[in-house]
């Protein structure tokens, strides 16, 4: 008999009608287009209700096996000097390893998650919403018309530069005569036959940026023509309703309301006619359709259980404490270490608790580590001579963090715990349920928030943890439009300093780079340029109780 499992696997995308090539979508006529995003939108939607599988490629059961295997032999090397002048830093961390990721397959209602960019929590809207939302279908339709079909992602076809290698089809010619060539020479064909090509319009070219003098090319640049031009080649013959199904019409320049002139030119860009827009749409959803939440690094956390805890000498085994469990990559983190560690966790999400075995999934999660990842008694009964490894061990409650210490089969902690860390909700922006314990519907202003919700977390975590001891703090502050800034970074630290706190530093925690966000750029909160490139980062602040 097969049993039930309370996780998603592998997803069916390849099934899909939907799942056509890239050159089938350029050939179709916008009616047709709209039919087939309707069709996209049905079939992921489907999937999602009946399966509880969201759109990612995901796991099955031996590869999820078989990553988390991984974790514990992971030196987690991953910090690093920060040569930048900021004097608080501790180091950054640079860990963009996915063996964990499979953790986010136990919790399926992840990328339900409404992300909220307004000043109150009202308007919110998920991944899953952009799948479900009736009201949401055309707004669907013209975001997969952009990022797919134009390819503003670049996904799936990109620019032809004056650079062989990066085309080995182009032989020197200008883009005019590239486009004269493939017609009367038949250049796609034979050994580039699978290679198509289409005309994509951008506007204000400046030459040092798109033409051969781009540096940020190293000496190559994209090949572009004037309106004349592609209209030349397509009243020949040259150019084909497909080459050309992402223009509305072709124009030389634009005036706009202000007076302002935009000059219009044309680029090459190739694709492979035989590539399906599956898996590469999935990364597109992410980025288009809403912002995803996102789950702690299992072994960032691993590392800092470790690094935080190692003064430690006199125990077998460490107590953490997580007020926020999130999406289980804390808890991940704590039982692939190598270091014997017993985890207490957190949280009211409803959504977290399988009715049917009545536990959390983040327990399911832990047994389901321990049972397939470790060595532990059972596995070894029948061999004597192997040594056995104890998995470590954990607690997770369903209260809020704020109101933990109430509950008095947590209170057998106070005085006991060895380090304190987890990622709280920043306040309104992540609604993670529907659930009136939920902070951001407990309390909807920010300084109740901050007042009922922050302050008794941090007052619970601080009387509870033993003297010599950590509190690591993954908290960010939101900037909400031009005008409204929730400090979350700086009420944090004023109470655990208020509480009897030291404060050390910061460390900071690279995050993936992100196709058109330049962290670089004034108003984009915590950005540190490392090994010459520009990251976004999360702090985790550091305090310590003497």
């Amino acid at each position: 008999m097969k049993t039930t499992k309370y996780f998603y696997e592998r997803s069916k995308f390849k099934e899909f009608v939907s799942n056509i090539t890239y050159h089938q979508l350029l050939q179709m006529s916008d009616d047709d287009f709209n039919k087939w995003a309707k069709s996209l939108r049905n079939e992921v939607a489907t999937q999602w209700d009946t399966t509880n599988t969201p759109p990612v490629i995901g796991k099955d059961e031996e590869g999820i096996i078989k990553s988390f295997k991984k974790l514990s032999a992971n030196k987690c090397d991953f910090l690093q000097e920060d040569y930048t002048d900021d004097s608080e830093s501790l180091g950054i961390i640079q860990n963009f390893n996915k063996d964990a990721s499979a953790c986010n397959q136990f919790f399926p209602t992840m990328l339900k998650t409404k992300i909220s960019i307004g000043k109150s929590a009202d308007g919110g809207l998920s991944i899953y919403d952009h799948f479900a939302l009736p009201e949401l279908e055309d707004k669907f339709i013209r975001v997969m018309k952009r990022a797919v079909k134009r390819d503003s992602m670049y996904s799936y076809s990109r620019s032809i530069v004056n650079k062989k290698d990066e085309n080995p089809f182009w032989d020197g010619e200008s883009a005019y005569d590239f486009i004269k060539k493939v017609k009367d020479e038949n250049l796609l064909s034979d050994k580039w036959k699978d290679i198509g090509i289409w005309i994509a319009r951008v506007k204000d070219l400046n030459l040092n940026n798109y033409g051969t003098t781009n540096e940020a090319y190293k000496g190559f640049g994209n090949l572009y023509m004037s309106a004349d031009e592609v209209n030349e080649l397509k009243n020949n013959g040259y150019l084909t309703d497909t080459m050309l199904s992402n223009i509305d019409e072709v124009v030389d320049k634009e005036v706009l309301k202000s007076g302002k002139e935009n000059k219009f030119y044309y680029l090459i860009r190739w694709y492979d006619k035989t590539i399906p827009i599956f898996p590469k749409i999935l990364q597109i959803f992410r980025l288009s359709c809403g912002q995803p939440a996102v789950n702690f690094p299992a072994l960032t956390a691993k590392m800092l259980y470790e690094n935080y805890t190692e003064h430690i000498t006199n125990q077998d085994k460490v107590t953490v404490y997580d007020p926020s469990s999130g999406w289980g990559g804390r808890i991940l983190g704590a039982m692939s270490s190598n270091k014997k560690i017993h985890y207490v966790g957190t949280d009211p999400n409803t959504d977290n608790i399988i009715d049917e075995l009545g536990v959390s999934r983040y327990q399911y999660l832990a047994d389901f580590y321990n049972e397939h990842c470790t060595n532990d008694y059972s596995d070894t009964a029948l061999n004597f001579f192997e040594p056995v490894e104890e998995p470590n061990t954990f607690e997770v409650f369903s209260d809020g963090s704020e109101l933990i210490g109430n509950n008095p089969k947590f209170q057998k902690y106070k005085g006991q715990l060895d380090f304190v860390f987890t990622s709280p909700p920043y306040f309104n922006r992540e609604q993670y349920s529907e659930d009136e314990s939920q902070s951001f519907k407990a309390y909807n202003e920010y300084e109740d928030w901050r007042d009922n919700f922050l302050r008794p977390t941090l007052t619970t975590a601080y009387e509870y943890l033993k003297h010599d001891r950590y509190i690591l703090w993954n908290i960010a502050s939101i900037k909400i439009g031009s005008d409204t800034y929730y400090d979350l970074e700086g009420d944090s630290r004023k109470i655990l300093e208020e509480l009897g706190c030291e404060y050390k530093g910061k460390l900071k925690m690279l995050m993936t780079r992100m196709v058109g966000l330049d962290p670089s750029k004034s108003g984009i909160l915590n950005s540190v340029k490392h090994q010459n490139k520009a990251y976004k980062y999360e702090p985790i602040f550091v305090f310590y109780k003497g």
